[in-house]
């Protein structure tokens, strides 16, 4: 995840640190790590949680444009060489049937692009 988009749309939403910490339930200082990418790959909890407290779809957080071989963060492109691993890991608690299906979805959106 692009930390610069995070901290656009949090600006955007007038929310500080402690506001957002306060509305996802994530602690401040991680939500620092990911701003200043120093923490690239969020677990699917936190991108749902971020992307219900900013209204968007967790596709818009993150999503693959493979026509132009980047990684968009919603209108934030990222140039990317080589392979795009991406890494998902869930404990049994967070593993719903909701997501589950989001999962199923992503990888087959995935695979339907690279038939293309």
């Amino acid at each position: 995840m692009d930390g610069k988009w995070l901290k656009e749309l949090r600006r955007r939403k007038g929310f500080t640190l402690d506001t957002l910490s306060e509305r996802t339930g994530i602690s401040k200082s991680y939500l620092s790590l990911i701003e200043r990418d120093i923490q690239t790959n969020p677990s699917l909890d936190i991108l749902h949680r971020l992307a219900k407290t900013f209204e968007v779809d967790v596709e818009d957080l993150v999503r693959f444009d493979k026509d132009e071989g980047t990684v968009v963060i919603s209108k934030s492109p990222i140039q990317i060489k080589g392979t795009f691993k991406f890494e998902i890991e869930l404990s049994a608690e967070d593993m719903s049937p909701r997501k589950l299906e989001q999962i199923k979805g992503l990888i087959q959106t995935l695979k339907e692009e690279k038939a293309d």
